[in-house]
């Protein structure tokens, strides 16, 4: 997976990409092996972090926008 693209624009997860960046550059054949793999799942929670934070922000501005409320539990009842 190329995260070049992702983390330039997450500045959240830059320092965890530059860690593996540089994991993979001091270690070329034991990337192989997993070496860096502690680091790319942090990587890969950091990134999912943020695209659910983006994804909640981006649901509650359209709900704004529509003038949409989120139903409550007695209006799903009924």
């Amino acid at each position: 997976m190329n995260y070049k693209s992702l983390a330039v624009h997450n500045a959240a997860c830059n320092g965890i990409f530059h860690r593996f960046q540089d994991c993979e550059k001091e270690h070329p054949y034991r990337r192989f092996l997993g070496y860096c793999e502690h680091i790319q799942r942090e990587m890969n929670a950091c990134i999912k972090e943020q695209r659910e934070i983006r994804r909640r922000e981006n649901s509650k501005l359209l709900r704004e926008r529509l003038g949409m409320k989120k139903p409550t539990q007695q209006e799903n009842s009924s």
